[in-house]
């Protein structure tokens, strides 16, 4: 996976370091390296996007679960999932299928 260092006004979003983006990490430049964690976490995003069929179908389905629960990002079961296992680094290899569906 791609990891792209830029100052972008949009990516990533302020109070974020990294965000994936159609199978790329962008990261704020000041955070270069990134942590392993924070790979961690969005290669549980790109996980997520497999499952729901591409990366559009996993950006739609992530607004519609933010509108569900109330614009509240900590709530999203996308989220909730990635930030759960994002400090286990084996998580990957041994992920059940839509792991993100219990949360």
């Amino acid at each position: 996976m791609k990891i792209v260092y830029k100052d972008y006004w949009l990516l990533p979003p302020p109070g974020f370091t990294a965000i994936m983006w159609f199978g790329r990490i962008i990261a704020k430049r000041k955070a270069e390296p990134l942590s392993a964690r924070i790979v961690n976490h969005e290669s549980i995003h790109e996980a997520q996007a497999k499952e729901c069929g591409g990366w559009v179908r996993f950006y739609l389905m992530y607004l519609r679960q933010w509108v569900r629960v109330g614009f509240k990002y900590g709530k999203i079961p996308f989220e909730r999932e990635a930030y759960c296992y994002d400090g286990d680094l084996a998580y990957l290899e041994n992920r059940m299928p839509f792991a993100w569906t219990m949360f």
